[in-house]
């Protein structure tokens, strides 16, 4: 069993599941990206059946984070919006939960409020994620944000996006918080969470040093940063081909 600290590494395939990750502060990391690494929830023989493809209602904070997945097929749970029982967050629901959601997939779900994600209380980051094709049955975006303030870098939305309730005064952007340890390359530096993850860098979690060890030997062969080289790396230079740091101007006679 994972034990707070732990990275998980998921190998490619189609997992039928849904999965809670339990309040611990480990990161859920696919081998191949989201392309490759499927966890589908879609009802097999019951269509009511009901459930989020992926629970976070345990205190999950910054230092648990799902990298690298295509969630699909979720259909919400059954929880009270505004006094009414609803099916809420088809693909990810997220209660008093601060985790980091990167490099995912959500597409194909479903609920009544959110069926891309449903988030309540928190503050999770979403990081170069794309949303497509959910659908919120009751009305309403995607992604419901109900007195929660996510913080959303470079996301795409296929539909009306998201919807704010009761979030108060909404921050574009906060670079207060605790600082911690973020890896930058080769250099380990204090900053703030939010700080870390705008430079590109990899969050340590809050009041982590920055001691001999906390961030592993850089290889500049990896191009994405996600301490591996494999054909990802190479599609990256292949797609970067070409003149780099010139200014080329035509002249006329």
């Amino acid at each position: 069993l994972a034990a707070d600290g732990d990275e998980v590494l998921v190998a490619p395939g189609i997992y039928r599941e849904r999965i809670d990750l339990q309040g611990k502060a480990i990161v859920v990391r696919s081998q191949e990206g989201a392309e490759h690494t499927l966890i589908d929830a879609s009802p097999v023989r019951d269509s009511s059946c009901t459930g989020s493809v992926v629970t976070m209602r345990s205190g999950e904070g910054p230092g648990t984070a799902l990298i690298g997945f295509a969630i699909a097929g979720g259909r919400g749970t059954t929880i009270m919006h505004r006094q009414k029982s609803l099916t809420c967050g088809g693909g990810l629901l997220l209660i008093d939960s601060s985790p980091v959601i990167e490099r995912c997939l959500v597409l194909n779900n479903q609920a009544a409020q959110g069926g891309a994600c449903y988030s309540t209380g928190g503050t999770p980051v979403f990081k170069d994620c794309w949303f497509y094709m959910n659908d919120s049955t009751s009305g309403g975006s995607e992604i419901v944000c109900r007195d929660s303030r996510p913080r959303i870098l470079d996301c795409g939305f296929h539909r009306e996006g998201i919807q704010w309730e009761d979030a108060g005064l909404v921050n574009i952007r906060n670079d207060c918080g605790t600082s911690g340890g973020c890896c930058l390359r080769d250099d380990c530096i204090m900053s703030t969470q939010s700080a870390c993850i705008d430079a590109g860098g990899v969050w340590k979690g809050e009041n982590r040093m920055c001691l001999e060890g906390l961030c592993p030997d850089y290889c500049e062969q990896d191009v994405n940063g996600d301490h591996r080289v494999n054909m990802t790396d190479i599609l990256l230079v292949l797609d970067a081909w070409g003149m780099c740091g010139l200014s080329i101007h035509s002249v006329c006679p």
